[in-house]
């Protein structure tokens, strides 16, 4: 078994960094959104963070593109519709800060999910077509 180069970086932050996430994703379902303080590099901001129900991911830390992501990858508008739905947060490598590339968290629409037998979504197999 070989050893991520990557896995020997570990983040001490308690907000989600790009290292936290592989490039192909992971499905996280939004569970609630803070208000956090963060310091930055003119001082102190309040910063909004999406937190996950899964358990051992971080809060992610959320700038206008993520926010703009989560709208797009759920197809609701208000903080209370987007929780409970499902999205995919991976780690870009083409994010751009200061005109270089340095990687980042993004958000896009979760994987569909599996249609169970049976239930009210799964495929109606009597149509003749």
């Amino acid at each position: 078994m070989s050893t991520d180069l990557d896995s020997l970086v570990t983040s001490n932050s308690k907000y989600m960094k790009k290292e936290d996430v592989p490039e192909d994703g992971v499905d996280l379902t939004i569970k609630h959104f803070t208000k956090e303080v963060v310091k930055g590099d003119e001082g102190e901001e309040q910063k909004a963070a999406v937190h996950f129900v899964e358990e051992g991911y971080k809060p992610l830390l959320l700038n206008q593109t993520n926010i703009a992501r989560i709208k797009a990858a759920t197809g609701e508008k208000t903080v209370e519709g987007v929780k409970g739905k499902k999205v995919k947060v991976f780690c870009d490598p083409f994010v751009e800060f200061g005109g270089r590339m340095v990687g980042g968290v993004r958000i896009k629409k979760a994987d569909a999910q599996a249609l169970v037998l049976g239930s009210k979504d799964a495929p109606d197999d009597s149509i003749p077509f």
